[in-house]
């Protein structure tokens, strides 16, 4: 049974709760001859710098420090820090949630959680797999980002910023190494003056792993990790008035293997393989490799070979201008994102197909705001942007001579395997986006102590996209005349409606599955408000409401291989914006004469036409637009500076999620389709959650510094995550929910801030807790052998490493 609180209880409770904890920290407080005052987080969720306490906005900060303390090393990590945010990968995708929504697996889709970095979005969703490094902050804001964040940040975005150079000369050497899966990682930085008016800071990572899951078909560890990213960042002072930075960054991060394992194996109930299961049928029927009989998950995979290689370059050039009671700021953006993969993609050790996948995306960008200064009557930030972006795609089916599609298609009917060997679906995908918009932020003090603020953004996005998929020879030259015809069994066994198909076969092919190559163009126009209403009760209280409308842009299908349910492929190839409104209270508190803090926010956001990806049962994802779904729920956080020397810190999170109209949905293999889109082989998801929304989750923290004798001290740090269970696939199957968790990590240090060394040995998920992560029905094993099998991605197991870090 689902757990569900309407937003109004869950207030009542929060509030009952805070007058319980404050009169607890005041006497605690009271009885202390220390006056210990917690630590003033600064962020720029509002694109200036402000104190969180004054940031009407649910905000979650990890900043640098805890970062590289913790070994958060990219975004996957941060999930175990931050409440109602999830990260997974996936065989063709990465997938970034917050409050239980995110864009599925298709290379087509604008992300719903942006990501920006020193102001510049990172729009792929691949390049959240990029490694963190050298970051002052992250900032993971909650709920529609629309009007200082951009169009797409519908669900949230993830303001990064880099650290920066500083006045005096510092430099910092830090090595760590993991015991268990062998993994380095070294890093320096060197920052400092070259003049009065010219500073510089170098940063250069290297990491390396062998691995946590032993591959038993190749006998070798996986995912084997290989990581390198060098930044420079350059402030130049052209006046007391004007400063220009300039960051230049590259980074390479490539992984060889997988995480995933097969489990969840049903036999086939009918057909040629009647009895068996999937791992029995590649082992015992076509004579595979005996290691694809794993079939659970024990750290043991079976596969092929996986690779993912990823290069990313980024230059950004900042001018910052003082004017009389304004700052104008100009950020203009150049990057370039490509990868070229190998996926395995029936995600076993059986020679059955591979995929390899590619991606290309340049973009060029440029914002221009000015902000006042504050302190007036009315505190404004206007300004305009511009993007514009190249993206390309490219997969390709591939069955090998040697795979077992050969020999299983010659079963079915002789010599159609033989048609089958050493030949490709290749399938290309463009687009073109051109982005304007001009966006408006006002603060308007209507008293001391209550401000209206009332924002807007409005954008015009072009885009012209295309797709083509033609069935070729495995080295991509065009069929022979004798092989031809296999374009139409493309089309009969895999439903993919090729540009080459002949329609002997079956002279409906096209009509049912439509046909390549398919265009279109596209163009809207949005705008979004934002109404906030903010009240400084006292200098220690804030209470906030807001009511703000996002929207996430439509675009094109890139991973299509058929029409779907469309009545013609250009109908299907085009997905339509999703919209949201989203409804939200909350307060900041300062306790304890700034000892302690405590935040909450309760929200209430409609999605209309939302966006999902739809694995067509057999190699493909339809994109399609779900008509409806509303997800609700609470958030509390809270800090405690016990002792000088003692902080407590938490957070906690509801959600309540539910599909109010959803009937294009996937079934599950050997699921009866249902609801109203029956007939189309649908099942309907109406009043059910959404894939990786939990009910609930949290952290709770405990950091203590014991001072030693000669400057030294012992820094202890535990901290844990807990969440309820939550679906790990995208079709909720019951067979793929991952239990309720708690991941522990403790760290404990020994440092002499005044020589500036640090080691310590940290401690990561010390219960060995086996999480899911991301999960699906193994391609294949249902629609074409008969036989279930699902695949997992799985977390990283217990770790234990050995830092050391010295300041100079």
């Amino acid at each position: 049974m689902r757990f569900k609180k309407s937003i109004l209880s869950v207030l009542i409770k929060s509030a009952i709760a805070a007058t319980v904890i404050a009169p607890s920290v005041l006497i605690a407080q009271e009885e202390s001859n220390d006056s210990p005052v917690l630590e003033e987080i600064i962020v720029t969720a509002q694109k200036r710098e402000q104190s969180l306490a004054d940031v009407p906005i649910s905000v979650a900060v990890v900043d640098g420090e805890f970062l590289k303390e913790h070994a958060i090393e990219k975004m996957a990590d941060l999930q175990f820090s931050v409440p109602n945010f999830t990260m997974a990968e996936s065989g063709i995708g990465t997938n970034v949630f917050i409050r239980g929504i995110g864009s599925g697996n298709n290379q087509g889709f604008e992300q719903s959680v942006g990501v920006y970095v020193d102001g510049i979005h990172h729009g792929r969703a691949q390049q959240a797999r990029a490694p963190f490094f050298d970051l002052e902050r992250v900032e993971v804001l909650r709920g529609p980002q629309s009007i200082l964040f951009g169009k797409n940040s519908v669900a949230g975005a993830l303001n990064m910023t880099t650290a920066r150079p500083t006045s005096e000369f510092e430099g910092l050497v830090s090595v760590s190494h993991e015991f268990l899966d062998s993994e380095t990682e070294s890093s320096i930085v060197l920052s400092g003056p070259i003049s009065d008016k010219f500073r510089y800071r170098i940063a250069g990572r290297y990491h390396e792993l062998d691995g946590y899951i032993e591959n038993v078909t190749l006998g070798r560890d996986e995912p084997q990790q290989e990581d390198f990213t060098l930044r420079t960042t350059f402030e130049y002072d052209f006046s007391d008035t004007m400063m220009a930075t300039l960051k230049l960054e590259a980074s390479k991060f490539d992984v060889i293997g997988r995480n995933i394992e097969i489990n969840g194996e049903v036999p086939a109930a009918v057909g040629p393989f009647t009895g068996l299961t999937y791992s029995q049928i590649l082992a015992g029927v076509f004579g595979q490799d005996p290691s694809v009989l794993d079939n659970s998950i024990n750290g043991k995979r079976h596969a092929n070979g996986d690779f993912s290689n990823n290069d990313q370059f980024e230059a950004v050039l900042t001018l910052d201008w003082e004017l009389e009671n304004h700052t104008l700021t100009s950020i203009t953006g150049i990057s370039n994102f490509e990868f070229n993969d190998n996926c395995d993609c029936d995600f076993t050790g059986g020679n059955v197909f591979t995929l390899p996948l590619s991606e290309e995306y340049d973009q060029i960008s440029q914002e221009i705001r000015l902000t006042s200064n504050g302190g007036e009557k009315v505190d404004y930030i206007v300004g305009g942007f511009y993007q514009t972006s190249d993206h390309e795609y490219r997969d390709s089916l591939t069955i090998n001579a040697d795979s077992i599609l050969v020999p299983l298609l010659n079963l079915s009917s002789p010599g159609l395997g033989d048609l089958f060997s050493n030949t490709a679906g290749p399938r290309e995908a463009r687009v073109d986006t051109d982005i304007f918009s001009a966006f408006a932020q006002f603060d308007w003090h209507l008293s001391d102590t209550l401000t209206l603020q009332i924002g807007g953004r409005l954008t015009h996005e072009s885009k012209d996209g295309s797709r083509n998929l033609t069935i070729t020879a495995a080295d991509g030259s065009p069929l022979s005349a004798a092989q031809a015809i296999v374009a139409d069994f493309y089309g009969i066994v895999f439903d993919i409606g090729a540009s080459n198909t002949l329609n002997i076969i079956d002279p409906t092919l096209s009509s049912r599955l439509g046909t390549h190559p398919v265009s279109g163009s596209r163009s809207e126009t949005e705008f979004t408000p934002d109404v906030k209403l903010y009240w400084d009760m006292s200098d220690n209280t804030m209470l906030y409401a807001s009511v703000v409308q996002g929207s996430k842009s439509g675009g094109f299908d890139f991973r299509a291989n058929n029409k779907g349910a469309s009545a013609t492929m250009e109908e299907a190839f085009e997905f339509e914006n999703e919209t949201a409104l989203s409804f939200e209270i909350g307060g900041k508190f300062s306790l304890a004469d700034g000892a302690a803090e405590i935040n909450f926010a309760a929200y209430l956001t409609q999605f209309d036409d939302l966006q999902v990806s739809i694995f067509d049962g057999t190699l493909g994802f339809n994109v399609g637009n779900a008509a409806e779904a509303e997800v609700k729920g609470f958030e509390v956080d809270g800090r405690w500076q016990i002792t000088n020397n003692l902080t407590l810190a938490g957070s906690f999170a509801v959600t309540d999620f539910e599909f109010e109209n959803y009937t294009n949905g996937r079934c599950n293999f050997g699921q009866a389709p249902n609801g109203p889109q029956a007939a189309d082989g649908f099942c309907d998801y109406s009043g059910q959650t959404n894939q990786l929304a939990s009910d609930w989750q949290g952290t709770f923290s405990a950091m203590h510094v014991y001072d030693l004798s000669g400057g030294m001290e012992i820094n202890t740090a535990l901290n844990v995550f807990f969440t309820d269970d939550y679906h790990a696939s995208a079709s909720l199957d019951p067979a793929l929910i991952q239990d309720a968790y708690a991941n522990v990590n403790l760290r404990i240090g020994l440092s002499n801030p005044v020589a500036g060394w640090d080691v310590a040995l940290l401690g990561k998920n010390l219960t060995d807790e086996d999480i899911i992560l991301f999960g699906g029905d193994a391609p294949l094993s249902g629609s074409t052998f008969g036989a279930i099998a699902k695949y997992n991605f799985v977390a990283r197991g217990r770790t234990v490493a050995l830092q050391f870090t010295k300041k100079f």
